[in-house]
């Protein structure tokens, strides 16, 4: 089974190099706010439901702690959960050596101030910043 996850998730992040790829279990749904969000930045939005996004978190490396709803993919990067376009923008800006993308944990998706958290390729994490 894992062969078959992972085959078609390399072949979709070879060939979009441009578009954000957003991986939810099939019963869930993503905010349409962040999804408006996100498209007012990037071209190419594609949302594909799993049924084991869980499977796609561990295979990638996400720590439990800091897993969301969903999980994005974008210029081989990983964005765990809703996070803001801005905080997207200032990783590719200047990614952190071993930096493999960033997460905006579920505990997080209420506050005002939302802390977003940077991965790193070792499963460790630290505060990345704080946005609006």
């Amino acid at each position: 089974m894992k062969k078959i996850i992972l085959i078609p998730l390399l072949a979709l992040s070879l060939y979009a190099q441009n578009e954000i790829q957003i991986f939810k279990p099939v019963t869930s749904t993503c905010p349409q706010s962040w999804l408006d969000d996100i498209k007012k930045d990037l071209d190419e939005v594609k949302i594909v439901s799993l049924v084991d996004v869980k499977e796609l978190k561990r295979q990638i490396g996400i720590p439990r702690e800091i897993q969301s709803c969903n999980t994005s993919i974008l210029n081989d990067y990983v964005f765990e959960g809703n996070v803001p376009s801005l905080a997207i923008k200032d990783f590719l800006k200047n990614t952190p050596k071993n930096a493999i993308g960033l997460s905006l944990p579920a505990y997080e998706n209420d506050k005002e101030e939302k802390i977003v958290f940077i991965i790193f390729q070792d499963k460790t994490y630290k505060e990345f910043g704080k946005y609006h």
